[in-house]
C-alpha cells in the first residue's frame, strides 16, 4: 500500500540521517516556514470560515500575506496599519449560542453579501486574532510569522472580544463572557492531519470529534485537551503500524529520477488550503514520531 510504504521509507531515512530533504515550494523560493491558520465563527454558531490548514510563508511576508494566501479577505489601512474587515463567507444561517443571546437579545443581519464583516449582527462585531493562543497586540500587517505559529482568527459579536474570552474591563469595557481556551495545539494537529487518507475508523472518528470540538462555541478546555490526547494516541498507533508492515521498503523507491522526493509535503496551491497530499502528511508525522523533529506530539499529562 503506497500510503504505508511512503511512511516507512521516509521514517527510516529520518532515523538514519536525522534529516530529510523535501521539495516543498510551489514558488521560486523555498518557504521560510509554515503557519497553522484557521478562521472561526462559533459566536454565530457556524463553526469555521476557514478550517485549520497549513500555510507556507516566505521571507518578508507579514501575517496579512499568510491570511491572503489561505482565504479571500477585505482589508482597510489606518494609521495603525492594515487590518482585516471581512472574510469571504456565504453561510448566513445563524444559530447564536445561548450565552450570547442572553447579552445580545436583538441582532441584525449581514451588511455585505458574500462576506462576514465588521458590524455584522451587532455594532461591536469584527475579527479578532490570536497567535499561539495569545490575543494579538499588533495589527495583522505588523505581525511577522514564525515557523510553527498558530494563527487563529475569530469573529466577535459582543464586547469587542468578550465573547471570545477576552477581558476588556481594564479599559472600561466588559469582562470576558466565557473562559478563554487554548486551542493552538489542536488546531496544529488538525491542520497536519486533514488530508491523511486512511480507512482506520478509530482515526476517522477521533479526527471528526476533534474538528467538532474546535467548531463548538465555549467548549471546555478539558474537551480540547482530551481531543489533543486522543489524536496523539491515534497517530502513535498508525505510524508505527505502517512502519512495521513495510520495513523492507527503501527511501529510493519513493524518490523521483531527478533525486527529488515524489511526495510534495506542502505545495502552495494559492487560495484555500495548501495541498500537502496524503503521502506528505503521513511522511511528516512518521518523521516526527521516529526522529523527534517538527511538532511536539507528546501526550499532555
Amino acid at each position: 500500500m503506497k500510503f504505508t510504504k511512503i511512511i516507512a521509507a521516509f521514517a527510516a531515512a529520518a532515523v538514519a540521517a536525522s534529516a530529510a530533504s523535501f521539495c516543498v515550494s510551489a514558488e521560486e523560493n523555498e518557504p521560510a516556514g509554515y503557519v497553522y491558520f484557521t478562521a472561526e465563527k462559533t459566536t454565530i454558531g457556524q463553526g469555521f470560515t476557514v478550517e485549520p490548514t497549513k500555510v507556507p510563508f516566505y521571507e518578508g511576508d507579514t501575517g496579512l500575506d499568510v491570511v491572503e494566501r489561505a482565504a479571500e479577505v477585505l482589508t482597510e489601512t489606518t494609521d495603525y496599519g492594515a487590518y482585516i474587515t471581512a472574510f469571504a463567507d456565504e453561510d448566513i444561517d445563524t444559530t447564536v449560542p445561548e450565552e450570547i443571546q442572553a447579552v445580545c437579545p436583538e441582532m441584525t443581519g449581514r451588511t455585505q453579501e458574500g462576506y462576514l464583516s465588521n458590524f455584522d449582527y451587532t455594532a461591536e462585531s469584527g475579527w479578532s486574532y490570536f497567535i499561539n493562543d495569545d490575543y494579538a497586540q499588533v495589527g495583522i500587517g505588523d505581525y511577522v510569522p514564525t515557523d510553527g505559529d498558530v494563527l487563529r482568527f475569530a469573529f466577535t459579536v459582543y464586547g469587542y472580544g468578550a465573547d471570545l474570552g477576552i477581558d476588556n474591563s481594564s479599559w472600561g469595557g466588559v469582562a470576558a463572557l466565557v473562559p478563554a481556551t487554548n486551542k493552538a495545539e489542536l488546531i496544529r494537529l488538525c491542520a497536519e492531519l486533514k488530508d491523511v487518507d486512511t480507512d482506520d475508523e478509530a482515526f476517522q472518528y477521533t479526527y471528526t470529534a476533534a474538528m467538532e470540538a474546535l467548531a463548538e462555541y465555549n467548549v471546555p478546555q478539558e474537551d480540547i485537551d482530551n481531543a489533543v490526547a486522543s489524536l496523539t494516541d491515534e497517530i502513535a498507533v498508525l505510524a508505527p503500524a505502517a512502519t512495521e508492515e513495510t520495513a523492507d521498503v527503501t527511501a529510493e523507491e519513493v524518490t523521483a529520477e531527478d533525486g527529488t522526493v515524489e511526495a510534495d509535503v506542502s505545495a502552495d496551491t494559492g487560495k484555500g488550503s495548501p495541498s500537502t497530499g496524503v503521502e506528505g502528511v503521513a511522511v511528516a508525522f512518521a518523521v516526527v514520531l521516529l526522529a523527534g523533529a517538527g511538532i511536539a506530539l507528546s501526550k499532555k499529562q
